[in-house]
């Protein structure tokens, strides 16, 4: 990356996750929090997976004297971003409009859970609540409401902050411009599930080969549990009918006869263990794979021979993360 200097004012997930890529990437991160400091650091580690590779300031932004020293950091900036509810940069007096009239190519990113100009922008809300309103919560569940725990519209915040970011900062090299950029949780979230959305919002329903596919999904072995990948994939389909001694059929009359297909697999499974059937399955060339504990993803290194975690050092203590993707 380019020599950039980034300003931070935000706590938990989206945007600080959004800046740790760019601190990994090699921008310099300056993290402002107030003297009491990010409330997320009491969750420990969780917040040093947001923060490693920053510099940390701490400011308070309520007094003029705070202020005065954000908006000299900001001028020497190329980038702020933001994730505090809507209106409360403008009322700090660290907002875009303050902002870019001392540093015109200031790019200005604000992350918020419903954008800056939504009815709904000043509501208080986090991840479940977005992935509830929006519906993902029925598609996790297969029609029925379920909540995954996992952090989805935070994660899809953050990555689409970081791509428009660099997008920005590539058009102002041309340019000479800087940019107000305003991500929304929730538009990143309906975003980042484009397959069933799509057929939904075309009058499809669910993809019924992702929800009504006995060949796709998570099956209960004698001693644990596999999932099974096949999509589309006649062949894939074929093989696994062969193995298990099945009447092959085509793969769209199997997912019409769902309940009884899916029935017979879930008979013929139970009487094997995982380590059985996943080599039976796999030696028929068929996309399957046991089910881990999470607790074991270390176990991921063996059998991947390459290296999924690190060892950093913060504020004195060594934490193990996740390594980045590239």
């Amino acid at each position: 990356m380019l020599e950039v200097k980034v300003l931070e004012v935000a706590f938990y997930y989206p945007a600080p996750f959004a800046t740790r890529i760019l601190a990994s990437l090699g921008a310099e991160v300056i993290k402002i929090e107030p003297p009491y400091g990010d409330p997320s650091r009491v969750l420990g580690e969780i917040y040093v997976a947001m923060n490693f590779g920053k510099k940390v300031m701490q400011i308070d932004l309520k007094t003029e004297e705070g202020r005065k020293k954000f908006l000299e950091l900001a001028e020497s900036s190329d980038v702020v971003v933001e994730g505090l509810r809507p209106g409360t940069a403008k009322r700090l007096g660290i907002d875009y409009e303050t902002v870019s009239k001392i540093n015109p190519k200031i790019i200005y990113c604000s992350i918020s859970a419903f954008g800056q100009r939504s009815k709904l922008s000043r509501l208080p809300a986090h991840d479940v609540n977005i992935l509830g309103l929006t519906g993902i919560l029925e598609i996790c569940g297969k029609g029925v409401p379920l909540d995954p725990n996992i952090q989805f519209a935070d994660f899809s915040s953050s990555m689409v902050a970081v791509i428009a970011i660099l997008s920005a900062l590539i058009e102002r090299e041309r340019t000479g411009i800087g940019k107000r950029i305003d991500i929304s949780m929730l538009k990143s979230a309906i975003f980042g599930v484009p397959i069933h959305l799509t057929s939904i919002l075309n009058g499809s329903g669910f993809v019924k080969a992702l929800v009504r596919n006995p060949g796709y999904g998570i099956y209960r072995t004698k001693d644990g549990y596999i999932t099974l990948g096949i999509v589309a994939e006649e062949h894939f389909w074929n093989r696994l009918c062969e193995a298990m001694g099945m009447q092959r059929i085509p793969l769209s009359e199997a997912i019409e006869k769902y309940e009884e297909v899916r029935e017979e697999l879930e008979r013929k499974f139970a009487g094997i263990s995982t380590r059985e059937l996943v080599e039976k399955l796999r030696a028929a060339d068929v996309p399957v794979f046991e089910v881990q504990k999470i607790e074991e993803i270390e176990k991921l290194e063996d059998l991947l021979g390459e290296n999924l975690f690190e060892e950093v050092e913060y504020e004195g203590k060594k934490v193990k993360l996740a390594k980045f993707p590239w």
